[in-house]
């Protein structure tokens, strides 16, 4: 068996949105909804924890409000920009409010958050929307295209590496 990523934790991409949701619609405090918010953001988008947070910046000034934007992508070096939007389940109005802290994130205090609260490392968000969009028979090609992978290596690598073992413990 070929070991996975480390940050590879076959995350569930409908029960962690689920989950990343419900608990940011039961708390109250400001922080928590910021950094949920990102989460879910992170999640919908497949992105990298700080382009979630630039993206989120990015809207929170943009005059008028707009719940999608063009980021850059975070590891290529060719400049090269990737649609982001916003879930659909976080309101402007609760956006602006917690504005303030989304200024303020950064990877390691989200990260932190979110290890601490859900039990995983950030950049497993990013692969379970990869293994959902896999799963729903997305082409890699557009896959890479979402995530703004550059090559289709990791795509190619990992959605393989798990088909591959779900025709193995499968087979009968």
């Amino acid at each position: 068996m070929v070991k996975p990523f480390a940050w590879d934790k076959n995350l569930d991409y409908e029960k962690t949105y689920k989950q990343i949701l419900n608990h940011y619609r039961q708390t109250t405090r400001d922080t928590t909804k910021a950094y949920d918010i990102i989460l879910l953001t992170q999640l919908r988008n497949g992105s990298r924890l700080t382009e979630a947070i630039r993206f989120l910046n990015k809207i929170i000034e943009t005059k008028p409000f707009k719940r999608q934007a063009y980021i850059k992508v975070e590891k290529r070096k060719d400049n090269h920009e990737r649609l982001m939007v916003l879930p659909e389940e976080i309101d402007k109005k609760e956006l602006l409010r917690v504005s303030y802290i989304i200024r303020e994130a950064n990877k390691w205090k989200v990260s932190t958050y979110c290890r601490r609260t859900y039990g995983f490392n950030t950049h497993a968000l990013r692969y379970a929307l990869i293994s959902y969009l896999s799963q729903k028979g997305v082409a890699p090609q557009l896959i890479a295209k979402i995530t703004g992978h550059k090559t289709l290596d990791y795509i190619l690598y990992y959605t393989q590496q798990q088909k591959a073992e779900e025709i193995l413990k499968d087979l009968r």
